[in-house]
Parts: C-alpha cells; sequence; structure tokens
C-alpha cells in the first residue's frame, strides 16, 4: 500500500498550493505541469474522497499560470478498502481546478481526441482506505493556510454564490468579480477589522440592496 501525505505550501500570502506527496514523494509532479491547486479547489471541494462514478481529477496543473493548459490528471477509484488513483494522463482545455469543468462528466478524458489526454507512464497507487480518508479528512478540516481575506471569501461564497470572489495576491484585500444576466463588474475592497463571517454577510447585504461596488470601496461602507 502506498501511504498519502498532504502539504499546504503558503509562503505566498492568500495563494496556498497544495503538494500531494505518495510516500514522502511529489511523484505526480511533472515537468511543465507541477502547479499545486489552490485549497478550495482540490479540499473544500472534496475532490480527493472516491465518487460513484468514479472522477478523473487534476491533481497539478500547468506551471505557465494557466492551470488547464497541461494538467496531470488521474481516475481517484474506491476498490472495497482501497483508494486507488489510476490512468494518469496529461489533459488539455478542461480543468479550471481540481474538478472537472460543469457539464464535462466525471471523466473528461472520454471526449478528448488522443493528442489532448496523453498517458503518463505513473504505475497505479493504492492507498487502504480508512486511512487514505483520515488524511483527506485531516486536510480538508485544516484551516491554518486561510487568511482574513480568503475567510471573508469562504463566507461570501456560502451566502452568495452567484458571485465569484478571489483573494488578492498582496495586502488584506479581496478582489470581487460579478457576472449576471444584467451586470458584470470588477473592484478590489479593502478588508477591515473584523470577524469574517460577519464582514462577509455586511457585504453581501449592501450588494443585495444594490450598492455599487465602487462606492463600497471607496467609501469603506462595509467597515
Amino acid at each position: 500500500m502506498n501511504e498519502l501525505t498532504i502539504r499546504i505550501d503558503s509562503r505566498v500570502s492568500n495563494y496556498p498550493s497544495v503538494r500531494l506527496l505518495v510516500d514522502g514523494e511529489d511523484l505526480l509532479a511533472s515537468s511543465g505541469a507541477d502547479e499545486g491547486n489552490d485549497p478550495a479547489d482540490i479540499l473544500d471541494s472534496g475532490a480527493l474522497l472516491p465518487q460513484d462514478p468514479p472522477r478523473r481529477i487534476a491533481f497539478y496543473g500547468c506551471a505557465c499560470g494557466e492551470f488547464g493548459c497541461a494538467n496531470v490528471a488521474g481516475l481517484v477509484i474506491g476498490r472495497g478498502e482501497q483508494v486507488e488513483w489510476t490512468d494518469f494522463r496529461t489533459l488539455t482545455g478542461v480543468y479550471d481546478a481540481a474538478l472537472p469543468e460543469s457539464g464535462s462528466g466525471p471523466d473528461p478524458a472520454t471526449g478528448l481526441e488522443p493528442e489532448w489526454r496523453q498517458p503518463l507512464d505513473l504505475p497505479t497507487l493504492s492507498f487502504e482506505r480508512d486511512r487514505y480518508v483520515a488524511v483527506v479528512r485531516d486536510a480538508m478540516a485544516d484551516r491554518s493556510w486561510e487568511t482574513r481575506p480568503r475567510a471573508v471569501i469562504r463566507h461570501m461564497r456560502e451566502l452568495r454564490p452567484a458571485t465569484t470572489h478571489w483573494a488578492a495576491r498582496e495586502g488584506d484585500r479581496i478582489t470581487v468579480h460579478h457576472r449576471d444576466d444584467r451586470t458584470v463588474w470588477s473592484t478590489d475592497l479593502l478588508v477591515p477589522p473584523g470577524a469574517p463571517d460577519m464582514l462577509a454577510a455586511r457585504l453581501v447585504a449592501l450588494l443585495d440592496v444594490g450598492v455599487d461596488p465602487r462606492r463600497i470601496a471607496a467609501e469603506a461602507l462595509w467597515a
């Protein structure tokens, strides 16, 4: 049986990266496709947990800066008392994060031309199921990587899922992007002092009554 260790690299504030070590080594990182997932994408989503039918997940993304340019992707399969990672491939153009894009099914490799789903020379990895699930769930529960801006974002996603929020790379700022049938906007907001859940609720209340986010940013209305 192989042994999984999940590590989160938090050296870049607001932009942590998940590393997946198998028997102590980063076996899945390959040349050009070694960009770790954001914890929200691979851990909070439950992507590493086996599902029925099995899902193909992107363990790593392209180091060029465009995550889906090239991915190390494999099937996560539960087989009785084991979990397997198998059928590793380099996929192009179907992942924005660990899970497949909406509408592409549990295994987007099946719909790709051969040149966009090249097999990788990696063996099937087998884990003892109970130990594997415990390691994954421990990593999912660990929020030591989460900065205050990221915590605000998490609460806002729960309260207002139709809006996408991204943490700014530097400082206590979040960039809020929104798109619906009528409007598209984007602005930076400085995160004021306070509990992240209360700040998120306050900001959502302002957005729900139609306050322009640029006014929120300029006048610090949610402080």
